[in-house]
């Protein structure tokens, strides 16, 4: 090979290091990017099971207080038929042993 030839390879391999090299940085800014990215994806994966964890707690709640007026209603129920079946009951044995 010639000078020439060797000044010639010399800058080619120059050039494509100076490509690479911009590559490189190029890929190091993204990895940059991908890594705040996923930090940002921990951070709200933690917010989210908190958000759960919470709803859970406020669904307990919530159903405690929808089967509140529930019960209400069963004793007023209960305590109306009690009440009539005594009633006829008082009434049936004053009739019969009356």
């Amino acid at each position: 090979m010639q000078n020439e030839e060797i000044f010639v390879v010399l800058e080619r391999h120059d050039q494509k290091l100076g490509s690479l090299q911009k590559q490189l940085d190029e890929l190091k800014a993204v990895q940059k990017e991908i890594k705040a990215m996923n930090e940002s994806l921990i951070e709200i994966t933690n917010e989210i099971k908190h958000t759960n964890a919470s709803l859970l707690s406020c669904e307990v709640k919530i159903n405690e207080l929808q089967s509140a007026p529930v019960k209400t209603w069963e004793k007023i129920a209960v305590s109306v038929i009690s009440s009539l079946l005594c009633g006829i009951l008082g009434y049936v044995l004053a009739r019969f042993f009356g």
